[in-house]
C-alpha cells in the first residue's frame, strides 16, 4: 500500500511537470506570433509584464516566444526522424534475417561502414547535399543513427529465430509470416519501444547541434531553433545572459519533459 501511494506521488508529479511545460509552451505560442520579424527598439529589452515577460533578444525578438516556437520545431523534427529510423531499421533487419546469406553479409558490411563513420557527419553530408528541407533532417537522421539500431535488433532476432520454439514451428511447417506474427513481433515490439524512448535525447541533441552550425528547416515560420538561438546569442552573454541561458534549459527541459511523458506511459 505505501509502495503504490509512493508511485502514485511521483507519477502525479511527472503529470504536474509535463502539464506546466506543455501549459507554457502552449501559452508562447498563443499569446506571440512566430518570431521571424526584427524590432531593434527591443534590442535586449529586460523581462516585463505580459508584453515580454522574459525579455527579448539582441534583434527584439521575444526569448518566451523564441522557445516556445523553437521547442515546437524541435519536437515535429526529433520524434518522426526517430519513429522513421526504427522502421527502416526493423525493415532491413527482418529482409536481413530472412533472405539468404549474402544479402545479410552485405548488410552486415554496410552497416560496419556506417557504425565506423561519425554520425554527425553522415548526417550533415547529406543535409548538405539536400539542402536543408524536411526530408533531408528525417533522412540525414535516419542514416546516422540505423545501423546501430539495426545492430541491435539483429541480435535480438538472431536470437529468436534460432530459439526451440520457432524450431519446432518450422518443423512443423510453420510459414516465415507465422513465425514473425506468432514468435518474432511478440518479442520485438519491447525493444523497438526501448529504443525509440531511449533514443529521443539523442536526436533532440543532434537537431539542436544542426540548428546551432546554422542547418535549419522552417525557419521562416516558426523563427530560429533552440541551437541557433545558443549560437547567435553566445557572443553578448554579457549583456544578455537569458539570451543563452533560456534555450540550453528548454533544450533540458525538453529532453526531461518527452522521457517523463513515455515513460510514464510505458510498460515495458
Amino acid at each position: 500500500m505505501a509502495s503504490s501511494k509512493i508511485s502514485t506521488s511521483r507519477n502525479m508529479k511527472k503529470f504536474i511537470l509535463i502539464f506546466v511545460l506543455v501549459f507554457l509552451y502552449s501559452l508562447g505560442i498563443l499569446l506571440f506570433a512566430p518570431p521571424t520579424h526584427v524590432d531593434l527598439d527591443q534590442s535586449f529589452c529586460p523581462p516585463r509584464d505580459l508584453s515580454h515577460p522574459l525579455g527579448c533578444d539582441r534583434l527584439g525578438r521575444d526569448h518566451f516566444a523564441l522557445l516556445s516556437y523553437g521547442s515546437v520545431l524541435t519536437i515535429i523534427v526529433a520524434l518522426p526522424a526517430r519513429l522513421l529510423t526504427l522502421v527502416f531499421a526493423f525493415g532491413i533487419s527482418l529482409i536481413a534475417s530472412y533472405l539468404p546469406k549474402f544479402f545479410k553479409d552485405l548488410v552486415d558490411s554496410f552497416s560496419s561502414v556506417f557504425l565506423s563513420l561519425p554520425s554527425l557527419l553522415i548526417a550533415l553530408i547529406i543535409i548538405s547535399i539536400l539542402e536543408g528541407s524536411y526530408f533531408s533532417f528525417l533522412l540525414s537522421i535516419t542514416a546516422s543513427d540505423w545501423a546501430s539500431v539495426y545492430e541491435t535488433l539483429q541480435v535480438k532476432i538472431k536470437e529468436i529465430l534460432e530459439s526451440n520454439f520457432v524450431q519446432i514451428s518450422k518443423n512443423l511447417g510453420a510459414t516465415n509470416y507465422y513465425i514473425f506474427k506468432r514468435h518474432v513481433f511478440p518479442e520485438i515490439k519491447y525493444l523497438l519501444v526501448n529504443l525509440f524512448l531511449t533514443g529521443i535525447p539523442s536526436v533532440i541533441m543532434t537537431v539542436s547541434i544542426f540548428s546551432y552550425l546554422g542547418v535549419d528547416f522552417g525557419t521562416e515560420i516558426f523563427g530560429p531553433g533552440l541551437g541557433e538561438q545558443i549560437s547567435f546569442s553566445k557572443d553578448f552573454v554579457h549583456i544578455s545572459p537569458l539570451s543563452v541561458f533560456i534555450p540550453v534549459i528548454g533544450i533540458i527541459l525538453l529532453i526531461l519533459s518527452l522521457h517523463l511523458a513515455f515513460k510514464s506511459n510505458s510498460k515495458f
